[in-house]
């Protein structure tokens, strides 16, 4: 009876033990396969929006001294053909039918006066509270407005009020880096829970056995000799 007993209580155990296995596999699985989607659509929303116009000012190159820009001239358009660029615009994804174009000209060190356009950034668009028209048209928008700016070395026509390398690289790294990151070990932690994940190990052919050298007339005839 003892004997009985004591199986039973270790088939228990190790059924109870089974159980809180599975159920902690369970609760894992869902934390990394929501890690895993939060990080994707992290991705989706944050590289149109954040990713792709700081990479886009890290490409245009800007000169890190700030010159001098005079705004020369405003113009006021109405039109989908009229405004095909504004220097700001609230909103990076519909077609602007009313835009503001502000041309200015800088001076850059010693160097003589140059024509460019003023944007707000490099895409001359973005969302409120980083971009705020309004307060960028009060500021720039007036004829005979003086200001510090940045040109860009890519494209010489292009400048902008506000530049900062260190801070578009902050917004690369905490827009990709961080969500490839955990969206990375989410999809590690997956495989290893679910997936044979370790590379299988190429079986070596049996080694065969080794050769008995095949004996001529002359070689049997010295052995019989011997």
């Amino acid at each position: 009876m003892r004997g009985g007993s004591s199986e039973r209580l270790v088939v228990r155990s190790s059924r109870r033990r089974g159980d809180a296995r599975a159920r902690l596999t369970k609760y894992i699985t869902v934390m990394l396969a929501a890690l895993l989607s939060g990080g994707g659509s992290a991705l989706l929303f944050l590289v149109p929006l954040y990713a792709d116009p700081a990479l886009s000012a890290l490409a245009a190159d800007f000169d890190p001294i700030p010159a001098e820009c005079v705004t020369e001239r405003r113009d006021d358009r109405l039109g989908l053909d009229n405004c095909t660029w504004a220097s700001c615009r609230e909103g990076c994804t519909s077609d602007a039918y009313k835009c503001i174009q502000l041309h200015v000209k800088y001076k850059a060190q010693a160097e003589d006066w140059r024509p460019a356009v003023l944007y707000v950034n490099i895409k001359g668009c973005g969302y409120p509270p980083l971009v705020n028209c309004e307060n960028f048209t009060l500021s720039y928008g007036y004829v005979g407005a003086r200001y510090p700016c940045y040109w860009s070395r890519a494209d010489t026509k292009v400048v902008v009020p506000r530049w900062s390398r260190g801070e578009q690289v902050a917004t690369v790294t905490r827009t990709l880096a961080i969500p490839l990151f955990l969206s990375g070990c989410a999809g590690i932690g997956l495989c290893a829970l679910h997936c044979e994940c370790r590379p299988r190990r190429r079986r070596r052919p049996p080694r065969r056995p080794p050769r008995v050298p095949t004996l001529t007339l002359d070689d049997t005839a010295v052995y019989r000799l011997g």
